[in-house]
């Protein structure tokens, strides 16, 4: 059984949780754009194949797990923030946390539009003919809004799915088939929103009755739109303030312990500074030392794998889930993952046990990686 405190082990089944509920929202994000994509056939056909697309979802069971799962991805992504003890982030790491932090704003007014406005309303039907009028004729800036909304969830969900896949073997076969629907559905989602758009203000300026129908349609969510300004505003403020917190619990993090320093001396006479507390990994990105960390961090690769060769003493326990990675990559006596190996003490000295510059082949086949890499240790903190 883990030694580690049940917070840490906590963390652990919630960063499974938020994935869990983050292949649920992309799946969601997936069927709606297949949806948008058959606007280069017609509107009718986005019509025909809605019901079909969005049963899953349109269910109370659906409705339920939908709600849940954009609730707790958001929650714990935020949690996830707040317990970051540095600022030492990779690109992709930035990326996924801008893209996250953006997406309730982008998509706020689209939600009201489309889901909440309906509950207020039940004579409002916000089928796609009037969406896609609402957006290329009444309020085109929010025609604008759903191509970002669409890029923002789109690439932060297949991010996160790639990161997680690419270190698996099976990578290798759904790779193939996965990698050109990563670009292919969004591309042609844009593109059915752009051709629907334009059969919509078509089809406005050919059919009157339509064009009436339409009409009546958005007077009656304007005839609402205090209210609606009045839930978008306090759904915002929550949100802000929610972000807000996450943020200042992350830098309360950053500036505790600031004036104690830790240290970890490297194989090849590099050196690492720190505050007690952070991982060996978080120590060397912030020092500028070269480390192998293929998955960033969230010890699922086995890359950043040392060797400890003085003070294991002043390192944290080692941990299920690092335990599990560990014996997966067959390390040996003594040797712990730096992204998980938090310094609690005031020196240790490691040797990288992988080149700084391996990739996601050193994860799918550590074995193979093992005899190289004990060969090159000597070189292994060379810049």
């Amino acid at each position: 059984m883990s030694t580690l405190p049940f917070s840490r082990r906590m963390q652990s089944a919630q960063r499974r949780l938020r994935l869990l509920a983050g292949l649920v929202l992309l799946a969601f994000v997936a069927m709606h754009l297949v949806n948008a994509a058959l606007g280069l056939v017609s509107i009718q056909a986005m019509e025909q194949a809605r019901p079909l697309l969005q049963l899953p979802w349109r269910t109370m069971p659906g409705l339920v797990l939908l709600s849940a799962a954009a609730l707790v991805h958001g929650v714990l992504g935020l949690l996830a923030i707040a317990r970051r003890r540095s600022l030492a982030l990779s690109r992709t790491d930035w990326l996924q946390i801008v893209l996250g932090l953006v997406t309730t704003p982008l998509l706020i007014d689209h939600i009201l539009f489309t889901q909440v406005f309906s509950l207020v309303d039940a004579e409002f039907k916000p089928d796609f003919g009037l969406l896609l009028a609402a957006y290329w004729h009444y309020v085109p800036a929010n025609a604008l809004l759903q191509v970002l909304a669409v890029v923002a969830v789109w690439v932060h969900g297949v991010v996160g799915l790639y990161t997680w896949l690419v270190l698996k073997p099976a990578w290798r076969r759904l790779g193939l088939v996965l990698t050109p629907l990563f670009f292919i559905l969004p591309v042609t989602a844009l593109l059915g929103f752009v051709q629907g758009g334009k059969d919509a203000m078509a089809r406005l300026a050919a059919e009157p009755d339509w064009q009436a129908a339409i009409a009546a349609s958005m007077a009656r969510f304007a005839a609402a739109k205090a209210q609606m300004d009045a839930l978008r505003s306090l759904a915002l403020s929550v949100y802000g303030g929610l972000v807000l917190v996450a943020f200042g619990v992350l830098l309360s993090r950053v500036l505790r312990n600031r004036q104690r320093k830790v240290d970890v001396r490297y194989d090849g006479g590099l050196h690492g500074q720190g505050r007690p507390g952070l991982s060996l990994l978080e120590i060397s990105l912030a020092s500028g030392v070269p480390h192998a960390h293929v998955c960033g961090g969230r010890g699922r690769c086995g890359t950043c794998v040392v060797a400890v060769d003085a003070g294991a003493a002043n390192l944290s326990p080692i941990g299920s889930d690092e335990q599990a990675t560990l014996a997966r990559i067959h390390a040996g006596e003594g040797q712990r993952l730096a992204c998980q190996a938090r310094l609690l003490g005031d020196t240790v000295c490691v040797t990288c046990l992988r080149p700084a510059y391996v990739d996601v082949t050193a994860a799918r086949d550590p074995v193979g990686w093992t005899a190289a890499s004990t060969a090159s240790v000597p070189s292994q903190a060379t810049p």
